[in-house]
């Protein structure tokens, strides 16, 4: 009895020691050298063979399955896939997609492919560090580090913020935890000097992993909008922006963010100004970088997909509305009056308390203000200044808007 104790303790010591080894931090250098052969570049071809646009993929069963943003292949009469050690192949064969949440998994004629590790999403932690592996621009293995900056939460499901930069061309790529292992699938970014990029976590696409080829290109849904995969949209120009003094509409740039497609989108208020949920947030956190430094101009050329309704006036206050920031979420803002500057940004939804705390934690203190109940978290930035997010609840206990500020030094 006494030899068998001995020997499950150990064991029991062996294993915890061999799990001590696998928690040791990667280097980004190491994960690269372990994991980028399976990150792979993914063309559009047209009709005749020519390349009309590009993104990132990785590879997830030696037979062939890769995994990418539904809408890098949304368009396209064919792909070309572009491996690191320059095997191509050519496909228009889709294993699966989920148009909500941006994903496919489409599928080449492999066999004993290099193939990415898979991790666990649901344990990941904001702050904890992160590399990206992409192929922007065509630019096989671009890696680029940072860590997880958040927790959101869309309409449909929960992305990861994270300060990796990921340039264009960027949309499918690969995010990996500090052990090496895929957390995410880079999707959204702006490109405009706020460092937002967004991924969707992997969890959301293990269940749809498989070599079983179920559709084509030509029976994936229409792309609703212009993505960065396929370049930038450019407005017509035809229309100066403008927030009427009462009620008006705005019309929306399209150089920098893409889902809001100029004459399409956001021209009334029961239409969405973008039609992905994961650009919609990345617009709003824009905004929320924007308080105390974007003016009404900024905000107008910004806005000029939407219809932007003024809500309400106070002392020293104007409100403004879009109904319709995606088609789950609405937006509304505040402009001082004293210099027309951006002075607080509001989340308009339909969320639970749970919903609440697994996009921001359970940091956040109850109270009351103005006889409504609210909850409040203060969170520290990275340029030293604190950022006030209140969220309001109704009678029956639902939050139905979370308000961003920045607190006065």
């Amino acid at each position: 009895m006494k030899n068998l104790i001995i020997s499950l303790l150990l064991v029991l010591l062996v294993c915890i020691d061999a799990a001590a080894q696998t928690a040791v931090p990667k280097s980004a250098a190491q994960i690269a050298k372990e994991q980028a052969e399976a990150i792979v570049v993914i063309e559009q071809m047209d009709e005749s063979g020519n390349v009309i646009g590009q993104g990132s993929g990785f590879i997830v069963t030696p037979g062939g399955s890769i995994v990418t943003n539904l809408h890098v292949i949304q368009g396209a009469a064919a792909l070309r896939v572009r491996l690191p050690n320059g095997d191509v192949y050519k496909t228009s064969d889709v294993v699966d997609f989920d148009e909500l949440k941006d994903i496919a998994i489409i599928k080449i004629k492999g066999f004993k492919l290099p193939v990415v590790a898979l991790g666990d999403s649901d344990y990941v932690q904001q702050g904890e560090p992160v590399v990206a592996i992409s192929s922007p621009e065509g630019l096989t293995n671009s890696v680029s580090t940072g860590v997880v900056s958040g927790m959101r939460r869309l309409e449909t499901h929960r992305v990861f913020q994270t300060t990796a930069p990921i340039s264009k061309g960027s949309s499918g790529g690969a995010l990996f935890d500090a052990q090496g292992m895929v957390i995410g699938v880079t999707t959204s970014v702006l490109q405009g000097g706020q460092n937002i990029n967004f991924a969707v976590p992997i969890n959301y696409v293990r269940g749809m992993i498989s070599d079983q080829v179920n559709t084509s290109l030509a029976r994936l849904p229409q792309l609703q909008s212009s993505t960065e995969v396929v370049g930038s949209h450019k407005p017509s120009g035809n229309e100066r922006p403008h927030i009427a003094a009462e009620t008006g509409t705005a019309h929306l740039s399209q150089e920098r963010l893409s889902s809001a497609v100029s004459n399409r989108l956001g021209r009334s208020e029961q239409e969405p100004m973008f039609a992905r949920p994961d650009e919609a947030l990345t617009f709003f956190y824009r905004l929320v970088d924007g308080i105390g430094h974007y003016k009404v101009t900024e905000l107008a050329e910004m806005t000029r997909a939407a219809a932007v309704t003024r809500t309400g006036e106070s002392g020293s206050e104007l409100t403004y509305r879009i109904p319709y920031l995606s088609f789950y979420t609405g937006l509304q803002f505040s402009l001082r009056k004293s210099d027309r500057t951006l002075s607080s940004v509001e989340l308009l939804v339909d969320w639970t308390v749970e919903d609440l705390k697994r996009t921001f934690g359970e940091k956040f203190k109850k109270k009351t203000e103005g006889g409504k109940q609210v909850f409040e978290l203060k969170e520290k930035r990275e340029d030293k200044q604190t950022l006030l997010i209140t969220a309001l609840l109704d009678e029956s206990g639902k939050v139905r808007s979370v308000r961003f500020t920045k607190e006065q030094k």
